[in-house]
């Protein structure tokens, strides 16, 4: 398996956490993988085989080679079904709004074909993606049509975007009378704007950066100590801990650890 990933500078880093690529040279088993709400929204060119998605609910739904995911509250699960290979673009929380012309709040939850939303661009985009040779030629292609179709960055992103980096900072935990002094705003006017440019909640947001922050720390540690993890991310206790990771992945810690998600462990190590 071949891992790519580059975290842009300049202008386009204001919009885009990083770009991302993913390879199997051999034919890959068909195993349910666990994609785990991660704060941001993502722009996914398949240009191999296709990819099912199985809603936590069942069915089976065959993926569109251009898709868009927007903030996620829960997992998802897909499976490949042959060759793997994936361009992505990892927006920032706030990014991808601009670019989109839509409430994000319309994607929550939501993976959608990228032609649904930005019409013919998308299939376009997705052509110029494809007739690159190599990772860095995917990239010069994406960061050139983000930049050239992203509309002007407007006061209510500047917001938005100062409330995501002061809730990843405090890892979740600062509170919301917090925020709207930061903002200079109420709790429900900040939470329409919130939600508008991000998809969901302030609240719901801090919680997914406190699932994540656990999700790293405890894939980096030799053993997982859930008393020491629940305290040191802010939860009331290792109980409360175990039903919110529960609520995001669909298991426990022991039990998320236990199993094999190779593909869903890149993007946790790399976040």
């Amino acid at each position: 398996m071949d891992y790519c990933e580059h975290r842009p500078t300049g202008a386009i880093s204001n919009i885009v956490k990083c770009f991302w690529s993913i390879n199997y040279v051999d034919h890959v088993d068909a195993q349910l993988e666990p994609i785990l709400p991660d704060g941001c929204p993502e722009i996914v060119f398949n240009l191999a085989d296709r990819f099912q998605k199985i809603p936590v609910f069942g069915g089976i739904e065959t993926q569109a080679t251009a898709i868009i995911s927007g903030q996620l509250r829960s997992r998802i699960y897909i499976r490949p079904t042959g060759r793997v290979r994936l361009f992505g673009i990892r927006f920032q929380p706030f990014g991808a709004a601009n670019y989109l012309g839509i409430p994000m709040s319309e994607l929550t939850d939501q993976v959608l074909p990228l032609d649904s939303l930005v019409g013919e661009a998308a299939e376009e985009f997705e052509c110029r993606i494809a007739e690159q040779n190599d990772f860095e030629g995917q990239v010069f292609v994406a960061e050139d049509t983000l930049m050239n179709n992203f509309s002007k960055t407007q006061g209510n992103t500047v917001i938005a975007a100062n409330v995501t980096e002061r809730i990843i900072r405090t890892g979740g935990r600062e509170p919301m009378a917090a925020l709207c002094a930061l903002t200079g705003l109420g709790e429900r006017r900040l939470e329409r704007i919130f939600s508008r440019y991000v998809g969901i909640s302030p609240k719901a947001f801090a919680r997914t950066i406190r699932f994540q922050n656990v999700l790293r720390s405890l894939e980096a540690s030799t053993s997982y100590d859930l008393s020491d993890a629940a305290v040191s991310f802010g939860y009331y206790d290792q109980s409360h801990m175990i039903h919110e990771f529960r609520e995001f992945s669909g298991m426990s810690p022991l039990g998320y650890f236990q199993s094999k998600h190779p593909m869903s462990d890149l993007f946790t190590a790399t976040a």
